[in-house]
């Protein structure tokens, strides 16, 4: 394994945001030791959740909210948490998406929850780091 670092950013919730926080998460997880498999599906999954703050979280405020995004390595484990303030998670009717985007994330993810406490919402993904090349399909 390499170094591992831990990362922590707060960022507006804008299209913008979502390479700047999907590019350190993926560092960290190189850092940490994930193989190239594993990051493409680091990268993928933060992509979605981080899109999915994006375009759903603030869409009944002018401005956007906040977007938050932590990766720690826990043991051979690397646990992301993607988070708002915004209004959490419900049916959309006129959602710019195809609405796949949490199916996507459970498919590459080796764990996902989501949790609302009535401030925030958080998205935690779980990737084994140690993951054998070919294990998900």
């Amino acid at each position: 394994m390499g170094s591992i670092r831990a990362v922590r950013l707060t960022l507006p919730a804008t299209v913008e945001s979502v390479p700047t926080a999907r590019h350190a998460v993926v560092a960290a997880a190189r850092a940490a030791g994930a193989s190239e498999r594993v990051l493409a599906d680091v990268a993928l999954a933060v992509s979605e959740a981080c899109t999915n703050v994006v375009e759903h979280a603030y869409r009944e405020q002018a401005e956007p909210g906040t977007l938050s995004v932590s990766a720690e390595p826990h043991g051979s484990a690397l646990e992301v948490v993607v988070s708002d303030e915004g209004s959490g998670v419900r049916p959309r009717d006129d959602s710019p998406g195809l609405g796949m985007g949490m199916a996507l994330m459970a498919a590459v993810a080796d764990g996902v929850q989501i949790d609302h406490d009535g401030a925030a919402t958080r998205l935690h993904l779980t990737f084994e780091l140690t993951a054998v090349e070919g294990d998900r399909a």
